[in-house]
């Protein structure tokens, strides 16, 4: 029912009881409706299809302006993004296998140019299985090579799993922190410990793992005078303060041969990788008996080459028991069976979330490429907003197809209440986060109204469909009892938002 309203022109504008959104009643939108001859030509059924789609498709699209506008000034502020040059190749994956290098600069794959990280990750992503031809400085040459992507699971918006392609590659260069897990070994006997931090080989600086490699292999089997950090905890009352404390250690490599019959000389020295360094209380990691200072070396019965790579797979199948097998200093090898625990938690919204956890964590400090200037800013900006609103209006349709399979809980719908109470604490977390919060809004009415249900603008976008096919609009009778059923339907939603907003919002917990 109407509370007030005013009239400026032939508009009537108005505040209802129940104000729960907004709603434009055109003039014709209901065939049966009672006009004055006059205005019928006027009337949106007396309007050409085209017009009638025109004019209903024009409100939701208007909802998504703001969002672009939001998502352009954001981009806009970019100056800078991550250059396409190789930090980490895994070995064993398609760019080691092709024989990419760390430090190598991908400048274009199948002829297109590649200026940024995010573009080399996308082109990556979109064509697994297929060989891309991928162009490469290395140093002062320029070489081409046959990269074929292995399709992979992940989890993407919504917790849905998505294929994309992979090659094993990271923009990251992992810093030389080490593990060493053989107590026998020349790095143990030198007095090395996991987590030290190797700073320089034979008084020559090294900055990567990469650099710290090649330093060993230059060496041969002559000693390595090997400069490092190692961390130590402060006695600081009330305070946990990670002290550095500098050393020196003379590494004898011994003698070894691989599995060709080469002759190779071994330090025992490893990247801290994939070695733990932290265990949670009562995790499963914790259960299972992995400890700090331990190296995860399985998943499976599939070698790990990166933590990112064990986390990848156990995110892939979040309730699948795996396998897992690790080394320990003094006991050698254990293997276990585990489950990851799966946590209901609140975030800053009262949202409900799962998290999953193994329980142990890694440390290993890292650095890329100096970012590179963004070239047409303006461009990018354009592109990225498009890009960035049609990501997010995907995720929504599909969140709203999960609801209607029932793989999303109708507990995740929100009315009112909780868009003021999200919008309340973005706007404590700064104008970005309200700014954000403001676009997904805008996206999210967008979608709402584009669903096929009478009453709302997609339910109009079907009946013009009939039409168009029929060569007749739908009977006056046919229309009401479909308005009827979208009604029911739209409160049906809204008695379900309403109630969980009581529940997650006003009753105590």
């Amino acid at each position: 029912p109407r509370i007030f309203g005013l009239n400026w022109g032939e508009t009537e504008y108005r505040l209802s009881l129940v104000p729960l959104g907004g709603f434009v009643r055109l003039l014709g939108e209901n065939p049966a409706e009672a006009m004055a001859p006059r205005d019928r030509h006027r009337a949106l059924v007396a309007k050409p299809l085209w017009q009638r789609y025109t004019i209903v498709i024009a409100g939701p699209a208007f909802n998504l302006i703001l969002p672009l506008l939001i998502y352009f000034i954001h981009y806009a502020g970019h100056r800078t993004l991550l250059p396409p040059t190789l930090g980490t190749v895994l070995p064993n994956y398609p760019a080691a296998s092709a024989g990419l290098l760390p430090g190598d600069r991908v400048q274009a794959i199948d002829g297109k140019r590649i200026r940024y990280w995010e573009e080399l990750e996308d082109a990556i992503a979109a064509e697994p299985g297929r060989t891309r031809r991928f162009e490469i400085r290395r140093g002062t040459d320029v070489e081409e090579r046959d990269v074929v992507p292995v399709r992979i699971e992940r989890r993407g918006a919504l917790g849905i799993a998505e294929s994309v392609g992979w090659i094993g590659v990271s923009p990251r260069f992992h810093l030389p922190e080490i593990g060493v897990i053989d107590p026998k070994s020349p790095a143990t006997e030198a007095g090395l410990k996991t987590f030290d931090f190797i700073t320089a080989v034979n008084g020559n600086p090294v900055a990567t793992w990469s650099e710290f490699q090649r330093a060993i292999e230059r060496s041969g089997a002559s000693p390595l005078r090997v400069t490092y950090l190692r961390g130590g905890y402060s006695a600081i009352p009330f305070a946990h303060v990670e002290i550095q404390q500098p050393g020196t250690a003379v590494v004898i490599p011994s003698p070894m041969f691989d599995t060709a019959g080469r002759r190779r000389y071994d330090t025992g020295i490893l990247s801290a990788e994939l070695f733990v360094f932290s265990v949670e209380p009562g995790s499963p990691a914790d259960l299972i008996g992995v400890r700090r200072g331990d190296q995860i070396v399985e998943l499976d019965g599939q070698a790990l080459g990166s933590w990112d790579l064990l986390r990848q797979r156990l995110a892939a199948s979040p309730e699948r028991t795996f396998q897992i097998a690790w080394l320990s200093p003094g006991a050698g090898r254990r293997e276990a069976s585990f489950r990851q625990e799966i946590r209901s938690e609140m975030d800053a919204y009262r949202q409900e979330e799962q998290r999953l956890v193994f329980g142990a964590l890694n440390r290993l400090a890292w650095r890329t490429d100096a970012p590179v200037p963004i070239q047409n800013r303006f461009g990018y900006a354009v592109g990225h907003s498009f890009d960035r609103t049609g990501q997010i209006m995907a995720a929504m349709v599909q969140g709203f197809a999960q609801i209607l399979r029932g793989r999303v809980p109708l507990t995740t719908l929100g009315g009112p209440i909780m868009i003021g109470y999200v919008a309340g604490v973005a706007a404590e977390q700064g104008v970005d986060q309200y700014l954000w919060l403001m676009a997904l809004l805008s996206i999210n009415l967008a979608i709402l109204n584009f669903l096929p249900v009478p009453i709302l603008d997609g339910g109009l976008l079907v009946f013009f469909t009939i039409e168009l096919f029929k060569r007749d609009p739908p009977s006056v009778r046919a229309r009401e009892i479909a308005s009827y059923i979208g009604l029911v339907i739209v409160a049906v939603l809204m008695l379900f938002a309403l109630r969980n907003d009581v529940v997650r919002y006003l009753l105590p917990r």
